[in-house]
């Protein structure tokens, strides 16, 4: 019998930011949603893209949500991400709640493509405006 897959989705969010009139920049953050609903705070937490590429390539538990203070105890990630790769598939399990998901590969893999791309068009389309553009793939 065939394993449910859980959906994801990764996207790109990108918003304006502005500390004065000579002080504006666009900013970009990861969101991932899987079976339609973030699995983290939206109010208090975010992605660590640096923690959650790595989970890419290897098992182990990583703090792919974190406190926005950059601290995951702080918003109650006491346990990280536990990771395990199979063939086609990653499961995930939250180590705080033990929820379970298992992840299509290829569809993770596909979205990061687009959210490269993405990336690639605003940091051209800011640099024209000279408008810094920070955060997700901003050394990609």
């Amino acid at each position: 019998m065939k394993e449910k897959l859980d959906s994801i989705n990764i996207e790109l969010l990108v918003q304006a930011c502005q500390l004065g009139a000579q002080d504006i920049w666009f900013q970009g953050d990861l969101e991932i949603r899987i079976n339609g609903i973030k699995p983290y705070s939206e109010m208090s937490d975010i992605i660590d893209v640096d923690a959650f590429l790595k989970s890419l390539e290897t098992d182990g538990e990583y703090y792919i949500f974190s406190c926005n203070c950059g601290i995951p105890e702080c918003s109650g990630w006491i346990n990280g991400i536990n990771v395990k790769h199979r063939e086609k598939n990653i499961v995930w399990t939250n180590g705080n709640t033990k929820e379970v998901w298992i992840l299509d590969k290829s569809k993770i893999e596909k979205d990061l493509i687009e959210v490269r791309k993405e990336v690639m068009n605003y940091k051209n389309f800011f640099a024209e405006k000279k408008i810094k553009y920070v955060g997700v793939g901003y050394n990609w």
